[in-house]
């Protein structure tokens, strides 16, 4: 008798373990590619770093994002992994050369889940940059591992429960906010849905006059994300498109559509908007759906939304957007 594949093991032990159709689904969509298949290649540059920049930003893929501001180097929900929770296989490699990276001073973490709080990329980021901090909204703790990093938590009830904003902190020069999102923390699926787990936070980065705003994973809400707006003067957006259904709609419990995505974007009033969160996992339907559904969007003349067409700057995982400080 053929023994079981060791890959299949945790498709099986994790569908009996949470029970629930969604996740099942999703599980089963992805089984034959992650037991057979790998990620595919992408070009990635030699060094990201650049001289005279204000602001630049690399996707590494899904959320994964290396932002530079002047002379600061942070990354956003670092996941270096081939497999998201060891199961469902990342559509493409990720898009970052690390060993090249020859600084980094900040890594942000938005919340506790799988694909967002990567324990071999803070591990491997830690080990190689050993002075930088490492930054997160309260309730991450509870599923972190210590690291030999200098850890951060933020307190961001106010920006979740009261005002949409919290409190401002300034590490080694660069202001720090967490801000609302509508998202849950946890980890494993049951306690995000059984005792809703917090812990999740969008940032507003301020150095030097460089704004960058990153959702992190949020649903919509037209009243924080326009407070987010009057309150900070953004030049860069990242913003997540889907996972979605129905993506040319409104109403995706606890992720943005790409119609919602679009109208996050306005209401935070940016200068820029860089989509993320879509192309690494197949979760309802092709990968690249919520891409292409906010794409349509942009293009239709009659959307109300072709005007924002010029400011959405869509990038492939390794690719790099830059404004240089003359801009």
């Amino acid at each position: 008798m053929k023994k079981m594949p060791m890959k299949i093991l945790p498709y099986l032990m994790l569908a009996m373990f949470i029970g629930g159709c969604g996740y099942v689904n999703i599980l089963m969509r992805n089984a034959g590619d992650s037991i057979f298949s790998e990620p595919l290649k992408v070009s990635k540059l030699d060094n990201p770093l650049r001289d005279s920049v204000k602001i630049s930003v690399l996707w590494g893929g899904h959320s994964t994002s290396l932002v530079q501001m002047y002379d600061k180097v942070l990354i956003f929900d670092p996941f270096f992994s081939k497999r998201f929770g060891g199961v469902i296989l990342r559509r493409k490699e990720l898009g970052l050369n690390v060993d090249s990276l020859k600084r980094l001073d900040y890594i942000f973490v938005s919340h506790s889940h799988m694909d967002h709080l990567n324990f071999t990329a803070i591990s491997q980021l830690s080990e190689k940059f050993p002075k930088a901090k490492l930054v997160f909204p309260e309730g991450v703790e509870n599923y972190m591992p210590g690291f030999d990093i200098d850890m951060i938590r933020l307190e961001n009830r106010d920006a979740q429960l009261k005002d949409y904003i919290g409190k401002t902190i300034n590490i080694d020069g660069m202001k720090v906010t967490p801000v609302y999102a509508k998202h849950m923390g946890g980890r494993y699926g049951f306690d995000v849905y059984s005792w809703l787990e917090q812990g999740a936070t969008g940032y507003v980065l301020e150095y030097k006059d460089a704004v960058v705003y990153f959702a992190g994973d949020t649903g919509y809400d037209n009243k924080a994300f326009k407070e987010i707006g009057k309150r900070f003067s953004i030049d860069v957006a990242l913003i997540p498109v889907g996972p979605c259904r129905n993506c040319d709609s409104m109403g995706f419990w606890f992720h943005t559509t790409s119609l919602e995505a679009l109208e996050l974007f306005k209401d935070i009033r940016a200068k820029y908007m860089i989509p993320v969160h879509y192309g690494s996992a197949k979760y309802m339907s092709d990968a690249n759906k919520p891409l292409d559904a906010m794409m349509n969007i942009l293009n239709d003349t009659t959307s109300g939304y072709n005007d924002l067409k010029p400011f959405v700057k869509t990038l492939k995982e390794g690719e790099q957007i830059y404004w240089t400080i003359s801009n």
